[in-house]
């Protein structure tokens, strides 16, 4: 399984797009967002319209799912007795220790 996210900015004048936020509600909106999450032979997308708030809370929900993959796939390792000391390294550099 694996997430993206994309954004862009949109025409107001060409597209229907919400006055608000779709993600919060509460925020004008700034960009056009799709988040897929692919699972295989299904592919999830989830599209809308967001703020700039919510763009950086999009690509932290992002962030947290491809923490956990290389966490993941770092335990997987480790149980096969595969030394994974660059990978922690690597890992600890991009997302901190608590990840």
């Amino acid at each position: 399984m694996s997430e993206r996210v994309t954004f862009s900015v949109f025409d107001p004048m060409r597209f229907d797009a919400p006055s608000d936020c779709d993600v919060c509600a509460s925020e004008p909106a700034l960009f056009h967002y799709e988040y897929i999450v692919d699972e295989g032979a299904r592919l999830s997308p989830k599209r809308g319209f967001c703020c700039n708030s919510c763009v950086a809370r999009l690509l932290e929900k992002l962030q947290r799912a491809e923490s956990q993959a290389w966490a993941a796939e770092e335990a997987s390792l480790k149980a096969d007795d595969i030394e994974v000391g660059d990978l922690e390294e690597r890992r600890v550099a991009t997302f901190g220790q608590n990840r």
